[in-house]
C-alpha cells in the first residue's frame, strides 16, 4: 500500500537518522499548519497492473495464436510474463489519502 510524495514534499516530510520533533510548523501564505509527524497523508502514485508487450499494446494479459494438433485449427495460449515488461508507476489524477494514515476527516 505504498504510494510516493512529490519532491516538494519528499522535502517537508523527509525520514531522517537523528529524532524528529514532535510538532513540524510548514508556513503556507498567512496561516501555518501544525503536521504531529513527519509524513503525510497523500499518495500521488500507484503501482500499475498492466503490462506492456513488444508493440508497446498494454494490457493485463496477452494471448498468442498457435497451431493446434488438428490440421487447420488454430488455439490461443497465454504469453509468458518474462516476455512482458511491467508498466510501472502510475501517476493519479488526483492525490488519494493513504488507507494506513492514522488520521481523522471532520468537516463543520
Amino acid at each position: 500500500m505504498g504510494g510516493t510524495v512529490s519532491r516538494a514534499g519528499r522535502a517537508l516530510f523527509s525520514h531522517s537518522s537523528e529524532a524528529p520533533p514532535s510538532t513540524e510548523e510548514v508556513r503556507g501564505g498567512a496561516s501555518a499548519v501544525r503536521l504531529p509527524c513527519k509524513a503525510t497523508a497523500l499518495v500521488l502514485t500507484r503501482r500499475g497492473s498492466m503490462y506492456l508487450d513488444e508493440d508497446d499494446d498494454l494490457a493485463h494479459e496477452f494471448f498468442e495464436q498457435v497451431p493446434a494438433r488438428q490440421p487447420g485449427r488454430t488455439r490461443m495460449r497465454r504469453v509468458n510474463v518474462r516476455k512482458l515488461r511491467p508498466q510501472g508507476l502510475v501517476k493519479y489524477r488526483f492525490p488519494r489519502l493513504h488507507v494506513d494514515f492514522p488520521i481523522v476527516l471532520y468537516r463543520d
